[in-house]
């Protein structure tokens, strides 16, 4: 029970770890094969040499470390929340930028850049491209409002506010929004660059379009209750 309870709450935490491993053990050499996968010590030097990956590295952790804090000093916080609050840290200072704006729109996340070309190729198209313009879209409305929306989501969490709910809300129509704009092209056309990673891809955004509605049921539910109250389903 303690272990599915620490997975239930710190799985984004597994996540944004997985995403730098998968990263390293990409092999762009292999996007032919079937398993593009290797071992190679340069890739994660790349990673460890790079300012921009320790940036958005440190302020994960010192993210993690900080709510952490904040729940040693309340222990009333539920376990959907801490996992909530992790989520959207996480969002605003991982996913959203570590991964999809450096290395998906900007570019300059070493490994992760090009694990985002095997994802979808149209990253290999210059910016703004036709081709890839609706990814750009999206990335443009992570960098705002999501980044900002989603620390604040994180904040109002640790601070109970009853404001909460509806930001959080808000943010996660957004979230299913984007998703869909974002994957629903290729789909459509029955594109994919690669089947491994492209599935792996695909099945990693369905996380965003199931945590956002189930949060957004839960966020309902408080509002009709008037207060932040625990989902009946969820573990404490």
């Amino acid at each position: 029970m303690k272990l599915f309870r620490a997975l239930y709450v710190y799985w984004p935490v597994l996540l944004f770890v997985s995403t730098a491993l998968t990263a390293w053990l990409y092999d762009p050499a292999l996007i032919e094969a079937d398993f593009p996968f290797s071992w190679d010590i340069a890739r994660v030097v790349a990673s460890l040499s790079s300012m921009v990956f320790w940036i958005f590295a440190s302020l994960s952790v010192a993210g993690i470390v900080l709510v952490r804090r904040v729940w040693r000093s309340d222990s009333d916080f539920s376990d959907t929340d801490r996992m909530a609050t992790l989520w959207f840290l996480l969002n605003a200072t991982w996913f959203h930028t570590g991964c999809d704006l450096m290395s998906g729109l900007f570019q300059v996340m070493p490994n992760l850049t090009e694990s985002y070309i095997a994802l979808n190729d149209a990253h290999a198209l210059p910016m703004h491209d036709p081709g890839r313009v609706h990814l750009d879209v999206v990335y443009w409305l992570e960098l705002f409002p999501q980044v900002l929306l989603a620390l604040a989501v994180a904040v109002l969490y640790l601070k109970r506010s009853p404001v909460r709910p509806i930001v959080e809300s808000f943010l996660n129509g957004i979230y299913v929004t984007g998703t869909s704009f974002y994957y629903l092209p290729n789909l459509i056309l029955g594109h994919s660059t690669h089947g491994l990673m492209s599935n792996l891809d695909r099945s990693i955004g369905s996380i965003w379009l199931v945590t956002s509605v189930a949060l957004t049921i839960r966020a309902v539910r408080q509002v009709r209750s008037g207060g932040t109250t625990r989902p009946r389903l969820a573990p404490r």
